[in-house]
């Protein structure tokens, strides 16, 4: 049965790379895939049982039963090897999707994608670094607040015989300042930071744990009849979470990767060039050089707020279409 499941996978690993192969391959040679082989090849002694039963007893309920596991056992070992293959295409489709869209980009700034990258693994990388960029702009704008927030209380004051005392807080303004950046910080940045956290935590379960546990027990589930319904939704879960998010994470995310470049920043620069938060603005392109500039922040908001929705929406509509193509099919 192994050998078997291999050798209709064979064909793709030529062109996928070693990554993805292990992924796919993974679902067949790891204990997962030994106890779903197993369950298969218990379910198929019960039909024969129940088939040399009804043929013997003439029981036509037994003989009925019998031929329409079959199919939906037969079904369900189709499932695993198509499963099987998606996952070794879809290196390929990642590898077209960057060779055609950004080509003419050049290499991106942060090099989370490259030869021999899964969708899971530069989704990951992307993750990992808009989660930095987040704590660091989080950090240094508290960092700020507070410095600004400390200056604006800062007074000096003189005395004369007889006369009066005079004080003055010269650095009272600061205080405007302080609020700019703690505005921003709690406005966008703190959520921007818990957004992008929590997503780092679903990435992290779905590259660990769908394949090796979600879509084992949805083969499994296949097997009876009461809960073959509930299998196909997990398949369809599992295709879905392990196919559809990476590749959007992947895609949305080296949307944050492009705008990385200077001229994007420029040309938005009289915009978002602050006297406060960039020190002066003359010209505007000093805020492009200032790394918590406004600019830094806007990248965070789409990846943060919007992409993930947008992602969110097709996974939801992609698995309505899978799950009822398999109630028909079987």
């Amino acid at each position: 049965m192994r050998l078997l499941l291999f050798a209709l996978l064979a064909f793709g690993l030529s062109s996928a790379t070693l990554s993805c192969t292990s992924d796919a391959t993974g679902i067949i040679f790891t204990e997962q895939g030994t106890n779903i082989i197993a369950v298969i090849m218990f379910t198929a002694v019960l039909i024969a049982a129940a088939y040399m039963a009804g043929s013997l007893l003439t029981n036509a309920n037994l003989t009925v039963f019998a031929k329409d596991e079959i199919w939906h056992l037969g079904f369900s070992v189709a499932l695993l090897m198509s499963f099987s293959v998606i996952l070794l295409m879809s290196c390929s489709i990642i590898d077209l999707f960057f060779e055609s869209l950004f080509a003419n980009l050049g290499t991106l700034p942060s090099g989370c994608y490259g030869p021999g990258s899964s969708m899971q693994s530069a989704a990951n990388c992307y993750i990992n670094l808009v989660r930095a960029d987040a704590t660091r702009l989080s950090e240094s704008y508290i960092q700020n607040y507070l410095d600004k927030l400390m200056d604006s209380t800062f007074s000096w004051s003189f005395q004369i015989p007889v006369f009066n005392a005079y004080t003055s807080t010269a650095g009272a303004y600061k205080r405007i300042i302080s609020n700019q950046y703690d505005i921003i910080l709690n406005s966008f940045l703190v959520p921007a930071l818990m957004s992008v956290s929590m997503q780092k935590i679903m990435l992290g379960f779905i590259s660990e744990n769908i394949i090796q546990w979600v879509l084992p027990i949805a083969f499994l589930l296949r097997i009876f009849i009461p809960t073959r319904q509930m299998g196909n939704v997990l398949i369809a879960l599992s295709l879905g979470l392990y196919i559809i998010v990476p590749f959007m994470y992947v895609f949305n995310f080296a949307m944050y990767d492009v705008v990385n470049t200077p001229e994007d920043c420029l040309e938005f620069s009289d915009a978002v060039c602050d006297n406060a938060i960039d020190s002066d603005c003359s010209p505007t392109s000093i805020t492009c050089d200032n790394s918590d500039g406004f600019w830094k922040v806007a990248r965070l908001i789409p990846v943060a707020f919007f992409l993930p929705n947008l992602t969110l929406a097709i996974l939801i509509t992609f698995l309505g279409s899978i799950h009822k193509a398999l109630r028909v099919i079987g």
